[in-house]
């Protein structure tokens, strides 16, 4: 894609299907409808490209973001990107967008000589003013992950910002030099001194708050749960039928549509999660042995 050349993309600005997607500072877009769809506008004026950034091109369609306040109006309210439930391609357009627009807030500062950089002309780039390194933007991987026990429960727990009743599944970053399935331990371990014995990675999502890549598993974990380092309020595991009939009292409150941590979820409900076993096995502690080539 010729993301880099100026003239191409003063002739995508001017497409009159191009799209301009604003996001506010707290993370927030205007939407309209329910289910919501993102009520993104047409670019107008002569672009910024160190303000509006291309995202790339969706379905024949130019898409833009840019950090500015979203506008409501008539069939248009503003909510929370965290929290919607956007159909998957406009999913994917937020992550992309928001994930750019946070990259390029926190690296101002060439990495090599510390000089300012500024916006390549694409959007996902720096390029450093005084010795031309061009930066591109980095991800901090995670893992997340539906914990299982010997009968099918799910471990769910409560961070102790989050209100009475609010859950998910549990998640950490991966640290420099980690391996993600040791991560899965070590995280699972801290939060809960559950010892995790196998596991199956599941699928990636990226979630820009501000800039992870959450890699997905499903694993079996035995002992007694007992949090660890106050990393949680609560946690416990639960049935099926527990956490629906929980879910329709309001009791329990399961994450954001938007998130894996509530696919997750969602795929131990209907049972449609691999058997944890089928992956690695993890029954030594940070020992993970790679399945036997053609095992499933």
């Amino acid at each position: 894609m010729d993301r880099d050349d100026p003239a191409a993309n003063a002739v995508r600005w001017a497409d009159p299907g191009a799209v301009l997607l604003r996001i506010g500072p707290r993370g927030e877009a205007a939407v309209t409808g329910d289910p919501a769809r993102l009520a993104a506008d047409r670019p107008s004026g002569r672009r910024d490209p160190q303000r509006q950034l291309l995202i790339g091109t969706v379905a024949g369609r130019p898409w833009f973001v840019t950090r500015a306040v979203p506008v409501a109006g008539p069939g248009r309210r503003i909510e929370s990107l965290r929290g919607s439930d956007l159909p998957p391609a406009q999913r994917e357009i937020v992550w992309a967008g928001m994930a750019a627009l946070n990259w390029h807030e926190s690296a101002p500062v060439c990495p090599r000589c510390h000089a300012g950089t500024r916006v390549g002309e694409g959007g996902l780039s720096r390029i450093c003013t005084a010795c031309g390194t061009v930066v591109f933007p980095r991800t901090d991987p995670a893992v997340i992950c539906a914990v299982l026990d010997d009968r099918d429960r799910i471990v769910l727990g409560r961070q102790h910002a989050w209100e009475p009743g609010r859950v998910s599944v549990l998640a950490g970053f991966v640290e420099a030099g980690e391996a993600a399935e040791h991560a899965l331990v070590r995280e699972v371990a801290e939060e809960t001194a559950l010892r995790v014995t196998a596991a199956r990675y599941v699928s990636s999502q990226p979630w820009p708050f501000p800039r992870s890549l959450m890699l997905g598993y499903v694993a079996r974990a035995e002992g007694d749960i007992s949090p660890v380092d106050h990393e949680l309020a609560e946690a416990d595991r639960y049935s099926r039928d527990q956490v629906r009939d929980l879910v329709a009292a309001g009791t329990l409150i399961l994450p954001s549509p938007m998130s894996i941590a509530r696919s997750l979820i969602e795929a131990w409900l209907a049972d449609r999660l691999p058997v944890p076993e089928s992956g690695a096995d993890l029954s030594v502690p940070l020992g993970a042995a790679l399945p036997e080539p053609g095992q499933p």
